[in-house]
């Protein structure tokens, strides 16, 4: 009977051993998942971290970025109302330039100059027969003398600049290359008077020549090639202190 209950005893024994060797084989498995998950989710908190950081210095860069641009922004307004005003006074300027201009030169509007002011740009024009006998780029008194008007304007107006341009109709001229030629002949020789004759700083001065290429009337009309041919002298502004002045706060 003894040994009956003895061999029940290490039974019972075996069995609770076995249970408890399968619950602690299953504990550790569940601990073994749970310490994965915890890896995988460390990984992740980490790699969050690492873009919350990238995101705060990003943050920063754009904030900066955007103050940036809205200094920009506010610093080229500001040039954009400096140059507008500037250009007002300018404009301001050459209006009473073209007036005192065209008050000078008057007693020679019955022979054909005239005078206009034209997107900020003074205009003076003769024709041809102004300054040159046909086919010459020889000036003769009459515009020599009125060159001398438009070089006191200059003198008066030190920063102002001075482009002089020829212009023909499309009749060629017996012993010129072309009409091309001829006009850029008859510009240059303005600029040699307008400099050595009345001491016009050369720097302030430029020559050109478009020939039949700038026509302000009809060729197919002898009132519309007399039109044509002429030299047309173009007054501007001083672009540097326009420039200054857009950069002034």
């Amino acid at each position: 009977m003894k040994q009956s209950i003895l061999v029940m005893a290490a039974a019972g024994l075996l069995f609770a051993s076995c249970g408890t060797s399968k619950k602690l084989e299953q504990t550790t498995t569940e601990l073994n998942q749970v310490k994965a998950v915890n890896a995988q989710q460390s990984q992740k908190i980490t790699a969050y971290e690492s873009d919350i950081k990238q995101l705060k210095e990003e943050n920063i860069a754009y904030s900066k970025e955007a103050e940036d641009c809205r200094k920009a922004k506010e610093a080229l307004a500001q040039r954009a109302d400096n140059l507008n005003k500037a250009l007002a006074e300018e404009g301001t300027s050459m209006q009473e330039i073209q007036a005192k201009a065209a008050m000078a030169l008057q007693r020679f509007e019955d022979q054909g100059a005239t005078v206009t002011y034209k997107n900020g740009l003074i205009h003076i024009n003769f024709t041809d027969d102004f300054f040159f006998k046909t086919g010459s780029s020889f000036i003769a008194p009459r515009g020599r003398e009125a060159l001398n008007t438009v070089a006191q304007t200059l003198r008066e107006n030190p920063r102002l600049t001075c482009f002089i341009v020829g212009n023909t109709d499309t009749i060629s001229v017996k012993g010129k290359a072309d009409n091309w030629s001829l006009s850029t002949e008859r510009a240059n020789a303005v600029v040699r008077v307008l400099h050595f004759t009345y001491n016009i700083n050369p720097k302030r001065l430029t020559s050109a020549g478009k020939g039949k290429y700038n026509p302000v009337a009809s060729n197919d009309t002898p009132e519309g090639r007399e039109k044509n041919r002429r030299i047309e002298i173009i007054l501007n502004p001083d672009l540097d202190r326009l420039w200054e002045l857009s950069r002034s706060k």
